[in-house]
């Protein structure tokens, strides 16, 4: 399905959206990055301007995508509570008028990189995507409006969508992984504290779980650039629009990834107990089977290797 078709990746310079670019040129995709920050990857052309930029639609009448993967947002989840304002103009009023101008360009498919935090604090010992949403924070309800948006544009265009949600990428891949600094995934925190030996801070161990430390179902960053191209031939194919979840099906504790951690490094991590974050839900986790039964999706990839990909990518950046 791949053959000489042209998709444009917004944020493709980010963690996700490197990966992607990079899994989505090598299945044969022509891939164009979109993203202010620059980045150079193996065969991917680079615009280096905002969604927000007037260029865009321009940009988007010269290549003639037949899809876009819009990953392109403010991805804090604290800053969103600090700046909502800012996480709103970027994440909801930027998105739509991306979404208009591929309407008006043409282009029918668009892939969303959504997030399972759409759910908030969930009953549910596996969130499906029939279950309520509730978002807590900015950062989430963010995404649940374009999702929305998303649902309106395909009833009144022609035009399909997925909306992935993610559960808490993590690994890296070729040289590619997370490079926010300062850093705001636990995962990358953790291994870089304990390759320096310092003290890594666990947010709160008070929550209503067996250990009493929040747990999250872990996705390998790969995995998700897979799920990408899995939407898109979804798309291609002519598959129904809407949400689809994107994890590993099972969730770990935080004190779960530090005993991992120590294990893979060899030594004991050092660390202290801090009060909670602001919007952190006590569990999180992935009912997959919509998107294996739908789009033939499935995680492959472990807790541990997601954490030697993690040590493998953090101590090349430390150069230890």
């Amino acid at each position: 399905m791949s053959e000489n078709k042209t998709i444009l990746v917004t944020g493709g310079s980010g963690f996700i959206g490197s990966v992607t670019c990079t899994i989505l040129k090598e299945s044969g995709f022509n891939v164009i990055n979109l993203d202010r920050v620059k980045r150079q990857l193996d065969g991917v052309t680079q615009y280096p301007f905002d969604i927000d930029n007037h260029q865009v639609k321009g940009l988007i009448d010269v290549v003639k995508p037949e899809a876009v993967v819009h990953l392109a947002a403010n991805h804090s989840v604290p800053e969103s509570i600090t700046d909502p304002a800012g996480t709103y103009y970027n994440n909801v009023a930027n998105s739509v008028s991306l979404l208009k101008q591929c309407v008006d360009a043409g282009v029918k498919h668009v892939v969303f990189s959504s997030s399972s935090s759409v759910y908030g604090n969930s009953d549910y010992l596996l969130n499906s995507e029939i279950d309520p949403t509730d978002p807590l924070t900015p950062y989430g309800r963010s995404k649940l409006m374009i999702e929305n948006v998303l649902e309106d544009f395909s009833n009144a265009y022609d035009f399909s969508y997925t909306a992935l949600r993610y559960f808490n990428a993590a690994g890296s891949y070729n040289g590619l992984g997370y490079q926010l600094d300062p850093k705001s995934h636990i995962l990358p925190i953790l291994v870089e504290k304990a390759l320096k030996d310092e003290v890594f801070t666990i947010n709160g161990d008070d929550f209503d779980t067996p250990d009493g430390t929040c747990m999250r179902d872990y996705t390998h960053v790969v995995d998700i650039a897979m799920a990408h191209m899995s939407a898109l031939n979804y798309l291609f194919d002519g598959g129904k629009s809407g949400a689809f979840n994107i994890g590993g099906g099972s969730s770990n504790s935080i004190k779960d990834l530090v005993a991992e951690v120590g294990k893979q490094l060899g030594k004991e991590v050092k660390v202290e107990i801090g009060p909670r974050r602001d919007g952190d839900p006590a569990k999180t986790s992935a009912n997959i089977a919509k998107a294996f039964d739908e789009m033939g999706w499935e995680s492959n990839l472990t807790i541990e290797d997601i954490i030697r990909d993690e040590i493998e990518y953090q101590k090349a950046v430390l150069k230890l």
